[in-house]
């Protein structure tokens, strides 16, 4: 990805005409949805954000945007396909930067290098993967449900996998789960309490899969990319 933030900016005039480095914070808003006034998507660089969206007067947890992903690429849509009443925002999960891109700018790069072609593809590919995989098993037994999440936040946010063991970073939260999965929270609770029982998981003071291989068997999520992550990126 980061030979794409390259590219885009290979010529200082352009890049400042059409391209912004941003800087964010904890829990800073980095973008926001409004199709008919935002012509720019994000790029993140460095650091993680998280999608929220607004339901039931409140803004409520989806799921992360990590480091060399895009945010709000539904902006490269040339018209509006359908009308949409849909309320999301992209808020810093850590300190980090990213880059505004001005959707027209990218296109006309992106067709003019396949490499960045297939990112995007490939981008938008896993992510349909992983929401066809939550909408099916949405009435999955909560055991397995909760591995699964736990299995794509892990390969969402590239966790390394260092002896059969995953380090949630800090800006983890139980409480992301119980969003997610849309369950009473104390069922979602006696789930990781069990799981902590069988020494699968630990909690405190930093949430850790203890057990990978016995987690991914719980689950259903059957991703290449789970071995793909066994080893941090030099």
């Amino acid at each position: 990805m980061l030979a794409i933030c390259e590219f885009l900016t290979a010529s200082p005039e352009l890049a400042k005409e059409y391209t912004k480095k941003i800087t964010f914070h904890d829990n800073e808003i980095i973008h926001k949805y409004d199709y008919v006034k935002n012509n720019q998507f994000i790029l993140i660089e460095k650091g993680v954000g998280k999608l929220e969206f607004y339901r039931k007067r409140r803004w409520e947890f989806e799921t992360f945007i990590a480091q060399d992903e895009f945010a709000g690429i539904e902006n490269l849509l040339n018209s509006q396909k359908y009308e949409c009443s849909m309320k999301y925002r992209i808020v810093g999960a850590s300190e980090g930067t990213a880059f505004l891109v001005n959707k027209n700018f990218f296109l006309d790069h992106m067709y003019a290098d396949p490499t960045i072609f297939h990112t995007v593809l490939e981008h938008i590919a896993l992510r349909h993967v992983l929401t066809a995989h939550n909408f099916r098993e949405k009435k999955s037994p909560l055991k397995q449900r909760v591995a699964d999440i736990l299995l794509e936040f892990a390969i969402i946010n590239s966790l390394p996998i260092l002896d059969n063991q995953v380090s949630f970073p800090d800006y983890f939260a139980e409480s992301m789960l119980v969003s997610v999965l849309r369950a009473p929270s104390h069922h979602v609770f006696a789930i990781l309490e069990f799981l902590e029982e069988q020494q699968i998981i630990s909690r405190l003071p930093q949430f850790i899969i203890r057990d990978f291989a016995r987690l991914k068997r719980l689950s259903n999520l059957h991703l290449a990319l789970l071995e793909n992550i066994a080893t941090p990126a030099i």
